[in-house]
């Protein structure tokens, strides 16, 4: 059934695209969480997230994180006026997922975020997406795993599209 119905979506999306219907857009950038969106919290809200840690609220947990203004900003442009699909990859535990979905909604970002144990995990599935063009990220050392599509950015400056 899922198989049918992703097809059907694909099909219609290619049926759609020469008239530019579509309500969606192919995904073909992605974007680290930690580090690129949000960074780890620090002082009185490193204290408050681990309470929130401990306590097992993620919502609150993820809220104690420093939100970086201009990727986000960027991300929303992105989607909204150049119609670029982005999906969220982490590192988090998966059980943070929902969590971060809600957090990214707050901000304006509707999109998909998907959890990896490794970053040898993510870069070995990401062989399977050509769509995905770019896979933005803070880290030197992931981007080196990655490979070719991966670009390190800071969170003072946009990235292009």
């Amino acid at each position: 059934m899922f198989c049918r119905s992703w097809a059907r979506t694909i099909v219609q999306w290619n049926i759609m695209q020469g008239n530019d219907l579509s309500d969606f857009s192919p995904i073909s950038q992605a974007t680290m969480f930690e580090g690129v969106l949000a960074s780890e919290p620090t002082g009185i809200k490193k204290a408050r997230s681990i309470v929130a840690q401990a306590g097992k609220n993620w919502d609150q947990y993820l809220a104690q994180w420093q939100t970086n203004d201009v990727p986000i900003k960027h991300a929303i442009d992105l989607i909204s006026r150049y119609q670029v699909g982005i999906v969220v990859y982490t590192l988090l535990p998966g059980y943070l997922v929902d969590s971060i979905e809600k957090w990214l909604v707050r901000k304006g970002i509707s999109t998909s975020v998907f959890a990896y144990a490794t970053i040898e995990e993510l870069a070995h599935d990401l062989r399977f997406f050509p769509s995905i063009k770019k896979v933005y990220t803070s880290d030197e050392e992931h981007a080196k795993i990655i490979g070719f599509r991966s670009t390190v950015v800071s969170t003072k400056t946009a990235w292009s599209a």
